[in-house]
């Protein structure tokens, strides 16, 4: 294989994640799918319905630079780009504002949503958390608020979908917040707490929403987005266990989402066999059996390459039937 050959092939494979990447967003950016992380996340709407919650989304926000279907339900508007002369440029996957409730008025948030596949990605994950909600704080300055107005700072989230996150969080959600702590003076600690409005201090929340291919148990968005996401289902059968488990109805531009988030899902996961950068069927096909790791990589490029994807796929999930194969290729 030539170098130009190879970069060609790097490029189609880059293109091939970038557009299943988008398709993850447009999804995450669908009303019904949003009101249910805003419900399963946020202490704002927990005790609202799901169709209440999607009438407080409003404006137009919008996903990086992409566009979007102009006649279905998803959202548009805020634009994702934050720019600062000093700071350089951040692009929000999803970024828009909504409405919530409180006690005697309607409060505005500012909420961003970003899909997560590195957990670890060579810095803590929470830092760069904590930045982008900081950036839709001090964003606001000549838009929320005009000169030193601070009292219409609104309060910011920044969610994270973490695909692929460590054994030790899997199946978790864990929120970090602004909050209050009397460091001396304990004994007046009703009339401090007295003294200052949690909504005068609380306005920036971190969540991260980790999710795990069993999403059994811990909550109905884990298993929900856990299906979405991580489900190895096919399109109809995903389409139709989100609407009979979770009450989401089908629209067009769901069910079409769906299909063809599981269409790219798939053209990545062959083309990472076809090149042998597949790391997640690799680390989880390669427990128990490292020292075979390149024997399972020549293996699983002649299967692909003799057009047999379903013996590569049920390799991938049974080590009894790769090991088969591995006894069948030795010999």
């Amino acid at each position: 294989m030539t170098t130009t050959t190879k970069l060609a092939e790097d490029i189609d494979a880059a293109e091939l994640r970038a557009r299943y990447d988008t398709q993850c967003k447009l999804l995450l950016s669908e009303k019904p799918i949003l009101a249910r992380i805003m419900k399963g996340c946020i202490e704002e709407y927990k005790d609202c319905t799901i169709e209440q919650i999607e009438g407080f989304i409003e404006g137009k926000p919008d996903i990086s630079t992409f566009a979007l279907h102009p006649n279905g339900k998803t959202i548009r508007g805020t634009n994702t780009e934050d720019s600062s002369i000093n700071e350089g440029t951040i692009y929000y996957d999803i970024r828009f504002t909504a409405l919530a409730p409180s006690t005697n008025e309607l409060i505005e948030l500012i909420i961003n949503i970003e899909a997560q596949n590195k957990y670890n990605p060579g810095y803590p994950l929470v830092k760069r958390g904590v930045y982008y909600a900081a950036r839709l704080i001090s964003s606001q300055f000549g838009t929320e608020i005009d000169k030193q107005d601070y009292g219409g700072l609104k309060k910011v989230y920044t969610i994270w979908i973490c695909m692929n996150p460590p054994e030790s969080v899997k199946n978790t959600i864990i929120g970090f917040n602004l909050g209050m702590r009397i460091i001396a003076g304990e004994k007046q600690r009703t009339k401090v707490e007295e003294s200052f409005k949690k909504s005068d201090y609380d306005l920036l929340s971190v969540i991260f929403v980790n999710l795990d291919k069993k999403g059994e148990g811990a909550s109905n968005l884990l298993e929900m987005l856990s299906l979405l996401f991580l489900g190895e289902m096919k399109a109809l059968e995903k389409c139709k266990a989100l609407e009979s488990k979770f009450g989401i109805a089908m629209y067009q531009e769901i069910s079409e989402g769906v299909s063809n988030m599981c269409d790219l899902s798939a053209g990545v996961w062959e083309r990472g066999i076809e090149q042998g950068f597949s790391q997640g069927i690799a680390q989880g096909i390669s427990q128990g059996i490292a020292q075979e790791r390149n024997n399972v990589f020549d293996l699983l490029s002649k299967l692909y390459a003799s057009g047999r994807a379903a013996d590569i796929e049920r390799a991938a999930k049974d080590r009894d039937y790769l090991n088969k194969l591995l006894a069948d290729y030795h010999s």
